[in-house]
């Protein structure tokens, strides 16, 4: 008897959970199952299989080798599937259907202020879901399918990613209109030793720039905030109680009210921060997801300084 018979959904899907959250009750909590469900099901796979498909190494819990290969067996199943429903909502004449982005929490305000705006006229009945993180989970979600289309700081290359860089925009030092900054047309890095600084957590690509700039001027400061997400960022600088970085366009809705300013940092490594449009290769967007990777391109241009 073929052993593929022996395998069930289910079990596959409980399994790749696991190896995405490290543990069977993580997985749990994050299916809303019972671990002892989850914990059953692998096991049964196991003996029907005649393998070893979990392993615990520490505190944590890893798939083994030919576990590996039946949760890539079982997410390729799912990007089938997910192509098929795709395809079959084209032949409906796109009457209804979704498009799902995986968004860098800076670039949520330009998608809803140009390129949505222009794609809703087109498709009003697609829904449009948002999922936003730093960059690496953006990568993630691009590279497992989760979105169709990713828009990020830009990453080292990946072959497994078509990837639309866009233009280089300058890393700011962004602050109140009533910090001494704000007069100046550029903040040279020294200038940040004796200022209240605020830094994103590690996770975030633009504070990888921000500690490569300090890096290499040999700058050692401590931030007086860390914070995981911009809004709160820029809510703290426009109140006056720090220097906060990212780009002017992340900045954008602030810099609009009036309540903020952006100003280059004048460095040769803040001239380099790159942002970047991404899907998976291989991967058939469909022609509303094609028109949206068109929007969004468009309205990146459109993006002033």
């Amino acid at each position: 008897m073929d052993d593929s018979s022996d395998i069930n959904d289910r079990a596959l899907r409980y399994l790749a959970e696991i190896a995405t959250h490290g543990g069977v009750r993580m997985a749990a909590e994050a299916l809303g199952v019972n671990a002892s469900v989850i914990s059953r099901q692998v096991a049964a796979m196991e003996r029907r299989l005649r393998f070893s498909l979990i392993e615990r190494r520490g505190r944590s819990v890893v798939v083994t080798e030919i576990g590996q290969v039946l949760i890539d067996h079982y997410r390729d199943g799912q990007r089938r599937q997910r192509d098929l429903a795709a395809r079959l909502e084209e032949y409906r004449h796109l009457r209804r259907g979704r498009v799902a982005l995986g968004v860098g929490e800076g670039f949520i305000g330009n998608l809803i202020a140009r390129a949505l705006q222009r794609f809703s006229m087109t498709y009003p009945d697609i829904l449009v879901e948002i999922h936003s993180g730093p960059t690496p989970a953006v990568l993630s979600m691009v590279r497992d399918d989760t979105v169709d289309i990713g828009l990020c700081a830009r990453s080292a290359d990946d072959p497994a990613m078509r990837i639309h860089p866009f233009a280089a925009r300058p890393l700011c030092a962004v602050i109140a209109p009533t910090h001494r900054f704000a007069a100046m047309s550029k903040v040279a890095p020294h200038e940040l030793a004796n200022e209240r600084l605020i830094f994103m957590t590690e996770a975030f690509g633009v504070q990888h720039f921000v500690q490569s700039l300090l890096d290499d001027v040999r700058l050692n400061v401590m931030p007086a905030y860390r914070v995981d997400l911009f809004n709160t960022a820029q809510t703290l600088a426009a109140a006056g109680l720090g220097v906060a970085f990212m780009s002017s366009i992340t900045a954008r809705r602030g810099i609009d009210l009036g309540e903020l300013v952006a100003v280059p940092i004048d460095h040769p490594i803040a001239t380099g921060f790159a942002s970047q449009m991404m899907t998976r290769v291989g991967r058939r967007l469909s022609p509303a997801a094609d028109h949206l990777w068109k929007q969004l391109a468009q309205s990146f241009l459109e993006v002033k300084r």
